[in-house]
């Protein structure tokens, strides 16, 4: 005989619901349908790979429980104030498709359909909580929350004084709002180390002690890969041995999802396998140095400012292209301590160079937070008002986060080198970077990741166009000969500043 929840998903949800229930999804639904009004479960830790149907099936049991009135309100936590409102979205979707009714005052109006709150006609209530907010004393009504769902609360760039933020808000603004009854769900990936969740799988936190054991189930079970050449002469990584934990997430899927997130970001989002995952970033060994390149289908100017001479950071300038079989191509590299009124006359010298020799181009240029970045950001645009593909952009989350995409891009061994005298350096500055960020220099690796993210941004997996690039890269190499180089590096002259 079917279980309560199998009858009501196949009917109220066959095409949401279309692969066989894994494991981990029947135990995680046997526990919805066991909630009992007046009873008060253990909490539970569900650790979940990514791509594994988690918040689906944390919000098809909201609304299973809703429509079976066994919970009054539940509570939907996560990270930030927009993640808890697109969960709280996506429930209120359900709701609609099998014709749940909103609440409505005497009058007539809505008692709170919103995208970040709920109230059905027969009681149940729904609200969105940010851990990016400050919201205290949670109640609707006489109902305070019987279910609290926490979902998507970590984030690998979390510091540790941003996890300790997180802990004081879950134990002094959350948990204790909840009714005598309430159930605790928390569902993530482990994702970082020091994360909350991490903490409660492996029992450094010092809250919720009479949790359930937690459950940790990783998107593949004895995952073994390697590395393969295609005739294009490009890697990828390939699944060599495990076994599929869901078959809504098969092998196959698992292997595009290595290549596409990267083998690095798959074993943290999918495996759970963040135990000493900070540490060196780059195999600096898979750095192809060649003496020529293709045609490429777009280049990226990306900078890294500083502005003092002769001291502390270096303004760095990355020129990388990107061919259609997908390999980076890096062309040059220009570094140096250089006064902020040199860094303004080498930017503009260069995007001249970018902008005679490509004809499909971006230049992209980080601001700094502050008032101080804003200023220097105007006179950039004024600087560049005259050319196109320009972003200037605030940066945002740590360095090595930023840095993701590129690290695995090398790790594969496809990006190559043009051939310069800045070789050694830019190939030293990878191999000591670490995830930590307890290195020295970062400047090359930062502006040689905004490039290649500008590039191939998170989701790219191919590209058809092909922009053909004035000449060959040896022919203006500076080293081959060539009549001038791709960067110039700034004159002792004092050139007419354009604004």
């Amino acid at each position: 005989m079917a279980s309560e929840y199998a009858v009501w998903l196949g009917e109220r949800f066959p095409h949401v619901a279309d692969k066989p229930l894994g494991r981990r999804h029947r135990r995680l639904w046997e526990w919805f349908s066991g909630l009992r009004a007046g009873e008060r479960p253990r909490a539970r830790i569900e650790v979940w790979p990514r791509g594994g149907a988690k918040s689906s099936t944390a919000e098809l049991g909201c609304a299973f429980v809703g429509t079976k009135l066994t919970r009054r309100f539940v509570l939907y936590v996560s990270g930030t104030q927009d993640q808890a409102d697109l969960h709280v979205q996506a429930i209120a979707s359900l709701f609609e498709q099998i014709g749940v009714e909103r609440a409505l005052s005497k009058y007539g109006t809505s008692k709170g359909w919103r995208r970040n709150q709920l109230r059905t006609k027969e009681g149940f209530n729904v609200a969105a909580y940010g851990l990016d907010g400050a919201t205290r004393g949670i109640k609707i009504e006489k109902y305070r929350p019987d279910l609290i769902i926490f979902d998507d609360i970590d984030s690998q760039s979390d510091s540790t004084a941003a996890v300790e933020k997180k802990i004081a808000a879950i134990t002094r603004a959350i948990i204790p709002t909840g009714a005598s009854d309430c159930a605790i769900l928390f569902l993530q990936n482990l994702i970082h180390e020091g994360g909350v969740v991490s903490r409660l799988v492996d029992g450094r936190a010092e809250f919720l002690l009479d949790r359930e054991p937690p459950m940790v189930e990783p998107a593949v079970i004895g995952l073994a890969t390697e590395i393969v050449e295609l005739p294009d002469g490009r890697r990828v990584h390939r699944i060599m041995a495990g076994e599929a934990s869901w078959e809504g997430q098969p092998l196959s899927v698992c292997e595009r999802q290595i290549n596409d997130w990267g083998l690095r970001a798959f074993l943290r989002e999918a495996q759970h396998e963040v135990k000493g995952a900070e540490g060196y970033f780059f195999d600096s060994s898979k750095f192809v140095v060649v003496d020529d390149a293709p045609n490429l289908i777009a280049v990226c100017l990306a900078w890294d400012l500083a502005a003092t001479e002769g001291a502390g950071d270096y303004t760095v300038a990355v020129l990388s292209g990107l061919c259609a079989n997908g390999l980076v191509w890096v062309l040059q590299v220009t570094r140096g301590q250089l006064a902020s009124d040199k860094v303004r006359r080498l930017i503009r010298r260069n995007a001249e160079l970018v902008h005679g020799r490509f004809p499909r181009y971006s230049i992209h240029i980080p601001q700094d937070p502050g008032q101080a970045g804003k200023d220097q950001a105007d006179q950039l645009r004024r600087l560049l008002a005259s050319f196109r593909g320009v972003r200037i952009e605030t940066m945002t989350g740590s360095k090595a986060v930023r840095a993701r995409g590129w690290a695995e891009k090398v790790n594969l061994g496809n990006v190559r080198l043009l051939r310069g005298h800045w070789n050694q350096e830019f190939i030293e500055e990878h191999r000591k970077f670490r995830e930590d960020e307890t290195h020295d220099f970062d400047d090359q690796v930062d502006a040689a990741a905004d490039a290649f993210n500008e590039l191939a941004p998170p989701g790219t997996v191919s590209v058809s166009r092909r922009i053909v690039t004035s000449g060959t890269y040896l022919r203006d190499h500076p080293e081959s000969g060539g009549s001038r180089p791709w960067f110039e590096e700034g004159s002792e002259e004092d050139d007419e500043e354009e604004d």
